[in-house]
């Protein structure tokens, strides 16, 4: 456990702000091995979760808001220490985010302000049942008052930017109506002075607030750890429940927090330079010999239930009897997730008002180097260029209202390059979308 805590706080050491909040959301995300962790603040009156920091994968993705209701964060938001090792979506099955990312363990803290209410939370996720939820809980708790007091610290610091505005305000309006009784020349004198003075004052209230919250957060975090575990001995104590292991634990944390108070050890200079790149293991795929072909009208056939919808239709150009040697499920799911993404978002209320007929085209195609070409195309409304440049990022959708969480074509793309050794790019194409995707026999 010292031996983390250490890792983690060279990779936060003199970073304040957002880089302090991604810098810790990657180092507890490495360590914990979660899909996903974020910090997010609450907003009560709104009833809103608003991700501030957020490790998708290992890498640090868009922050994005959702609602708090029918979620396991609303228990969170309510002071509760939140965790389902596994089978979260059955415990809330009207959260379609957590269905979507297809999670089935959740961890989450609360985070509280100097005076005790909730403010945020600290949250992990697994695809995978989680194997050992009291370790990142309690690093969760660890560092769960350092992220507090940060929140804090960010507050105050813009509430003197903008007493900074305020008093650069009042010191030009002086100077407007002090220009009517003296010289020109010493009137702009003054006002340049003045504003000298604010942003000297400025810069130095920003200093000194990044000098005295930086160990004072470092002893809030010791100390609310210390108090975290004192209260959980204490119930163990109570209630006779206490193990030599629930000792050694306690015991644990003293020895780790109380040197970090009266030493500071906090104040470590070194940064950690490179992150490795982190990714869990997907379903457990075998590689298979088989006829792509064939496959591939399989998997079609399979989806006729999801054009009914849209009374779309697909049309299929194979490349005979060619075998390859891959995983097929990857196939399955690059199809499914594809022809989704048509019904959702291609053939919505376009071919209605321009009397199109809804059609999928897709194309399997082998070239001399013997690597396979799949074209998919749909004759929807089409992607925009702004939208090509950014829709292989995770969570990022244009229709997150509607309920999508901004995964699919991320996922397809992850299928492809990770799982495939192949590559994907969206096309321009005068209409609907177009994707080409590029695989070889494994």
């Amino acid at each position: 456990m010292e031996h983390y805590i250490q890792e983690i706080l060279k990779s936060v050491a003199n970073s304040y702000g957002n880089k302090f909040f991604e810098a810790l959301v990657l180092a507890l995300d490495k360590i914990i091995r979660a899909d996903y962790t974020f910090i997010a603040r609450i907003d009560k009156c709104r009833k809103v979760s608003q991700v501030i920091a957020l490790a998708a994968k290992g890498n640090i993705a868009e922050p994005f808001e959702y609602q708090l209701i029918n979620t396991p964060c609303q228990e969170v938001s309510n002071n509760s220490v939140c965790m389902y090792p596994q089978g979260i979506v059955n415990s809330f099955p009207q959260d379609q985010l957590l269905i979507n990312m297809k999670i089935e363990g959740y961890i989450g803290s609360p985070l509280h302000d100097s005076k005790g209410q909730v403010i945020g939370l600290i949250v992990a996720l697994y695809e995978q049942p989680i194997v050992d939820q009291e370790f990142t809980l309690a690093l969760f708790q660890l560092f769960s008052g350092r992220i507090s007091a940060e929140f804090e610290r960010v507050d105050r610091e813009n509430e003197l930017v903008e007493l900074t505005k305020e008093l650069d305000n009042k010191v030009q309006a002086r100077t407007e109506e002090l220009q009517q009784s003296i010289e020109k020349l010493q009137l702009t004198q003054e006002q340049l002075i003045e504003s000298e003075k604010m942003s000297a004052l400025g810069n130095m209230v920003a200093g000194i607030a990044h000098e005295v919250n930086t160990p004072l957060g470092i002893a809030i975090t010791a100390e609310s750890h210390l108090a975290e575990q004192f209260k959980f001995f204490k119930r163990k104590l109570d209630t006779n429940e206490l193990s030599m292991r629930d000792m050694q634990l306690f015991v644990d944390a003293n020895e780790q927090s109380l040197p970090m108070i009266e030493k500071n050890l906090y104040r470590a200079k070194k940064l950690i330079g490179n992150f490795k790149e982190t990714a869990t293991d997907q379903h457990v795929m075998e590689l298979e010999t088989v006829n792509i072909n064939a496959y591939y009208e399989k998997i079609i056939s399979t989806l006729t239930p999801l054009l009914k919808k849209k009374n779309a239709d697909i049309t299929f150009e194979g490349c005979g009897s060619e075998k390859i040697t891959t995983l097929p499920g990857c196939h399955a799911q690059l199809l499914t997730n594809l022809v989704n993404n048509s019904i959702q978002h291609g053939f919505n209320s376009y071919e209605e008002q321009n009397n199109v007929n809804n059609h999928i085209f897709i194309s399997l195609t082998k070239d001399a180097q013997g690597v396979f070409i799949l074209d998919f195309k749909d004759n929807g409304s089409g992607i925009e260029k702004s939208v090509q440049k950014k829709i292989f990022e995770p969570f990022y959708t244009t229709a997150r209202a509607q309920g999508n969480s901004g995964l699919g074509m991320s996922i397809c793309y992850n299928l492809v390059v990770g799982k495939l050794k192949g590559s994907m790019k969206c096309c321009e194409s005068e209409q609907g979308a177009h994707f080409r995707m590029t695989f070889k026999s494994q």
